[in-house]
């Protein structure tokens, strides 16, 4: 079949001339990191108990939350879910805090939804936090905050750290705010307390106590970790948590802090016209590090600039300090790079491998920076050979059925399939020389293929996501095309293609623990598959030719492909992230990737 590499190629100029648009002056690329309207509602809610409800935003983010509205009442995580009620839930109580004026119909619809599914107690525990700030819910319908918990130690069966940082940061605020009963009285008429039902149960039992030492332990952990903005790690959410915590404590001298982490989030705020949203964090490193993979990948001239400056600006973001990571890796030193510009504590090993491939053609004017990044991978490699993103044998698995865990494998931070998958193709990528640590992720990963072939990715919409990073890390460090593990990979891969050629897949995998296809193919989807496929095999098949050609013919011509649908993953069935990056960078590095293999010579 006769391939056109002249249009190929004029796709690929298209291409990044696109990404090359979201470059800022300061050399970073910028891209809208979608949560909604998740974190619109919260956003409102929090704005009210914070005494600002009359701040221009509540209403720009109210008229955000009810476009996202569906026509049966519910709002949704995922445009395929049939329904979220934790969800409903929040969006439907900030629309009445902001007296939003609602279609009496779809008001009603979304109410029923609600009290179909069992009332407000059923909701999720985050959702009930929330509730219970506002004054919707008593605290004790949630688990027991044990505030004792932050003072226990290394010794002790369990602490603190033994969970994962991004739970960690939420955990301390909520057990504040349980413990010292705070809540924000508001009135009746704009409550959602007739969605409680039935209107009497049995709480769980708590006993009232004083501990001031405790207290003072958790307020000074919030303190310790907050950035210059006032964020706890640009969490929207952790940062809301420790403002009301903070407010609940009441000291006189975290006014000013409170004020700078307001205005913090408020600054997170993205701006797509027409539409107004609340960013959960920003993703400015791993946005500028995806970007100009994919600009290196072009060769173009005209990205020669715009790489120089994103180089620079990747140097000035690599970690400096010490952080929660090091409890558990106490020979490892600072060096990684963390996923939002704002974050200066919270390295993960995600953002630092993307950015040590990207460093890697011009290590010889950064060498120092690259050693220290490599170090802290490889001393952040897991016992059982896996790599996990945030912390270091951070993996007690009977931590997730502790009652607070409603959202499935969150609390801990065990090795993926996804991360050890791009740590093993950056290491074999760039020459690093690790073998024993590439051995033991080698075994790792073949150890958790699943039965079908495919692997589970934890970080993104999911078996697609998983197998994709975990053949591409695997054939990096030589594993050959033949072995049966890349050879099941790749039949399945081909048996879930789509008949347009794409690839697409329903964040519904990540509930039901199996692949779920979406039923429509997504540019970034077929882009991961793509370059699995082509890693795999051996000489140019028919699906990699079908692959292309969707990206291809589902190209815009100004550069870039349309995409709204969330590949990224956060809590199963909750929360998932489009990522507007993600539609540009993928398919434009797969498709470089496809010119430089099979172009005629």
């Amino acid at each position: 079949m006769d391939f056109d590499f002249q249009f190929l190629g004029r796709q690929i100029e298209a291409g990044a001339a696109r990404v090359l648009s979201h470059q800022r002056e300061d050399g970073a690329f910028s891209y809208f990191c979608e949560l909604s309207p998740l974190t619109d509602a919260i956003m409102v809610i929090f704005l009210h108990l914070v005494g600002e409800s009359d701040d221009p935003l509540v209403g720009e983010l109210s008229e955000t939350i009810a476009q996202a509205q569906t026509s049966d009442g519910p709002w949704v995580a995922y445009p395929d879910q049939t329904g979220n009620a934790s969800l409903t839930t929040l969006c439907y109580f900030a629309l009445k805090l902001s007296r939003y004026e609602m279609d009496s119909g779809r008001e009603e619809r979304a109410r029923q939804f609600i009290l179909d599914y069992g009332g407000i107690r059923h909701t999720s525990n985050l959702t009930k936090i929330v509730l219970a700030c506002a004054g919707q819910l008593s605290w004790r319908e949630l688990p027991p905050p044990f505030i004792d918990f932050v003072l226990w130690g290394e010794h002790a069966p369990v602490d603190i750290y033994d969970f994962a940082s991004n739970t960690r940061l939420h955990m301390i605020p909520f057990m504040l705010l349980s413990h010292l009963d705070y809540h924000v009285d508001l009135p009746d008429e704009v409550g959602v307390k007739d969605l409680v039902t039935p209107s009497f149960s049995v709480p769980h039992i708590r006993i009232p106590f004083e501990h001031q030492r405790a207290v003072d332990a958790a307020r000074e952990f919030i303190l310790d970790r907050l950035e210059d903005n006032g964020t706890l790690a640009s969490y929207h959410f952790a940062t809301v948590l420790a403002v009301l915590a903070l407010m609940a404590v009441g000291e006189e001298a975290d006014y000013k802090v409170i004020q700078t982490a307001i205005q913090g989030l408020k600054q997170m705020v993205y701006r797509q016209c027409p539409s107004v949203h609340q960013q959960q964090f920003t993703s400015t490193v791993w946005d500028t590090a995806l970007a100009m993979r994919a600009l290196q990948a072009t060769r173009l001239p005209m990205c020669n600039e715009a790489l120089a400056r994103g180089i620079t600006y990747l140097l000035n973001h690599q970690h400096v300090d010490a952080g929660d990571w090091q409890v558990h890796a106490p020979k490892a030193k600072p060096g990684g790079w963390g996923f939002s510009d704002i974050n200066t504590i919270y390295p993960d090993v995600d953002d630092t491998v993307a950015v040590l491939k990207v460093l890697h053609p011009v290590q010889a004017r950064c060498r120092a920076a690259w050693r220290r990044g490599v170090k802290w991978v490889l001393v952040m490699q897991n016992e059982d050979g896996g790599w996990s993103p945030f912390d270091h044998n951070c993996n007690k698995a009977w931590l997730e059925h502790i009652p607070l865990n409603d959202m499935g494998k969150a609390m801990t931070d065990p090795s993926t399939a996804d991360i050890t998958g791009r740590v093993l193709e950056t290491i074999g990528s760039t020459g690093i020389r690790a073998e024993s640590a590439v051995t033991n992720a080698v075994h790792w990963l073949t150890g958790h293929q699943q039965s079908d072939g495919s692997w589970m990715g934890r970080w993104g919409v999911t078996f697609i996501y998983g197998t994709w990073a975990a053949v591409r890390g695997l054939r990096a460090v030589g594993l050959p095309r033949d072995t049966p593990t890349i050879q099941r990979a790749l039949a399945w891969l081909e048996q879930v293609q789509n008949p347009d050629g794409g690839f697409g897949e329903s964040c519904a995998s990540d509930q039901l623990g199996r692949y779920q296809p979406l039923g429509y193919s997504t540019a970034s989807q077929t882009a991961w598959a793509l370059m699995a496929m082509m890693s795999a095999s051996p000489a140019l098949t028919k699906p990699i030719l079908r692959a292309v050609e969707f990206l291809m013919n589902s190209a815009c011509e100004e550069g870039g492909w349309e995409e709204s649908y969330p590949t990224g993953a956060a809590v199963a069935g909750q929360a998932y992230i489009c990522y507007h990056s993600y539609r540009e960078v993928w398919p434009l590095l797969a498709l470089c990737m496809y010119l430089d293999r099979f172009r005629p010579a």
